[in-house]
């Protein structure tokens, strides 16, 4: 059962929560601006009888000040009471004012100066509530003198207390299984989820829904002895203008609820009429733009790899401006807490978006000039690699060596990229790689020697054949490049790998020295190639050859 040291507490501040003071003062008048501070001695008086406020007296009378009028009014009221006066109760217009009556008899008086100017009272108006709550009044102290009333009473009293217990027992036994089981019940849930490591924090979520389950029991609990404190109080008569209290209240509470709910409805019902249009139209731009990628649709100037971007620009566009027509609609929107949140995320926007917003135009500019692209095997300043994603703030690019760089899009927009997978498209990557030999060996031979290197690496086209350009004519030796088309940029390293092994391969198999001579001193004999030498192995002589001597 639920203990009782716990319960007389809660009780005992309920209880304390609507004196009778102010019971009396919200039941005989409007609510209405508070009063200015006056006289003690002329400050309004309720006059009560059988614990229930009958009417508010303000003014004076006759010099009597209205506390005295109350007294009066009690004495004369409680003297016709005992008389076995019960009625009918009565209004009669005077000269002073309103009279009102028990049985034809006069017990007090409402005059002007009684009217609460604040809420414009009328006299026809509080005569009619003084009315009701004296008829009320004598009714209850008829039935407060039979002996059954409170004994009818006791028995409510009883059962309903009895009610209380049993629910309070049973929402303190929920409360500790609920305690006990939430880790079995809710926590293979929670696993379930999976989102994006949301189940590496199930013993915080744990704690907090345990918090809930304890604040909902306290919370159901406090509502017990609320409808409990209003049926008791309802039993006996002295007590029934709380109770009537306590039932306004909570009726007064839950209509303001269900009122506010109602008002909200239609703005709701056009938040989602909103929402499902715009919904509607982004799965339409989806579609689209996925047909744009896939090339069953083309439109000049919209490309298959800006098609994505486009669709997420369109998007952020169409639920902005959603926002944008939903705001004025939202519950609370004209308050000026939601205004005060509002301006505040727009602070925080604004301070931290400075950095990001340079960074997403950086990567807008590669996706629409279509500099690279996923899958492009790219250098960007002294990185080399494939793109293995291109976002908006930011660019992947796996190495060769299986690393991943990732470079912000506004140091990739500053810096110089070459795009080897676009050379493709142009008959494949160029691949060069230099060597300088001596004046002594045949040009010639050298150049037969490095197309017939290049001939052998597998991943080198031959078509067009491969070039030997000589770059320099250097002081010491002759600078040789050797230039090839590769189909697969993203095997450059390793196509260059098999070139440089074949390169030394041939030369040592023609006895040709990879060598870069300086000299400190004039050789003994010349450093020339003789005419007879000029078509060394692997060299042929052509007819064709416009530097050959004719």
């Amino acid at each position: 059962m639920f203990p009782m040291k716990r319960l007389i507490p809660l009780i005992t501040f309920l209880a304390l929560l609507w004196p009778a003071e102010a019971v009396a003062a919200e039941q005989t008048a409007p609510k209405g601006k508070a009063e200015k501070a006056i006289d003690p001695a002329l400050a309004p008086a309720i006059l009560k009888i059988q614990n229930r406020p009958i009417v508010t007296l303000r003014g004076t009378l006759l010099g009597y000040s209205p506390k005295q009028r109350t007294e009066a009014a009690e004495l004369r009221i409680g003297s016709a009471i005992e008389r076995g006066l019960r009625g009918p109760v009565t209004t009669r217009p005077i000269s002073e004012g309103l009279l009102v009556e028990i049985g034809g008899q006069g017990m007090f008086v409402i005059t002007p100066g009684d009217l609460n100017a604040l809420v414009d009272e009328t006299s026809e108006e509080v005569g009619a509530r003084a009315v009701q709550n004296l008829s009320t009044a004598l009714r209850e102290v008829e039935e407060s003198r039979r002996a059954e009333t409170f004994l009818r009473g006791a028995a409510y009293t009883a059962a309903a207390t009895v009610v209380l217990l049993l629910v309070l027992a049973g929402v303190r036994r929920s409360r500790r299984w609920l305690s006990a089981h939430l880790a079995d019940v809710v926590g293979p849930r929670l696993k379930a989820l999976a989102i994006g490591g949301f189940t590496q924090h199930i013993e915080g979520i744990l704690l907090f829904l345990k918090g809930l389950v304890g604040f909902t029991a306290w919370a159901l609990s406090l509502f017990a002895l609320y409808l409990w404190l209003d049926v008791s109080f309802m039993q006996f008569p002295y007590t029934r203008p709380w109770g009537e209290q306590l039932h306004d209240t909570m009726t007064t509470g839950i209509k303001a609820i269900a009122l506010t709910i109602v008002s909200f409805i239609p703005g709701l019902v056009i938040v989602a009429v909103i929402f499902i249009l715009t919904r509607f139209l982004n799965r339409l731009s989806r579609l689209f733009f996925d047909a744009v990628e896939s090339g069953r649709v083309s439109l000049p100037g919209l490309y298959a790899e800006t098609a994505q971007p486009t669709r997420k620009i369109v998007t952020v566009i169409l639920w902005l401006f959603a926002l944008v027509m939903m705001y004025p609609y939202l519950p609370g929107s004209d308050s000026d807490a939601f205004k005060g949140v509002s301006v505040f995320l727009g602070l925080l926007l604004s301070i931290g978006s400075a950095g990001t917003v340079n960074q997403a135009v950086s990567g807008l500019m590669l996706m629409y000039a279509r500099a690279l692209r996923v899958g492009d095997y790219v250098q960007i300043g002294e990185t080399v690699g494939t793109v293995v994603a291109l976002g908006m703030f930011s660019t992947r690019i796996r190495t060769p060596f299986g690393e991943i760089v990732s470079l912000p899009n506004a140091v990739i927009v500053g810096t110089t990229t070459k795009n080897y997978s676009r050379e493709e498209e142009t008959g494949g990557v160029f691949l060069t790689t230099t060597v300088t030999i001596g004046y002594n060996t045949p040009w010639r031979q050298v150049h037969a020697m490095l197309i017939k290197a290049a001939h052998r690496t597998e991943g080198l086209l031959t078509d067009p054949p491969p070039r030997v350009m000589q770059r320099s004519l250097s002081d010491f030796y002759v600078e040789y490049t050797l230039g090839a088309r590769m189909a697969q940029p993203n095997r450059r390293i390793a196509v260059l790998d098999a070139l440089h092994r074949n390169i030394q391969d041939v030369f040592n198999e023609y006895g040709v020295q990879i060598m870069s001579p300086h000299y400190v001193a004039d050789p003994a004999e010349k450093v020339w190639v003789p005419k007879e030498n000029w078509y060394e192995a692997p060299a042929k002589k052509d007819g064709n050859d416009k530097q050959s001597p004719r």
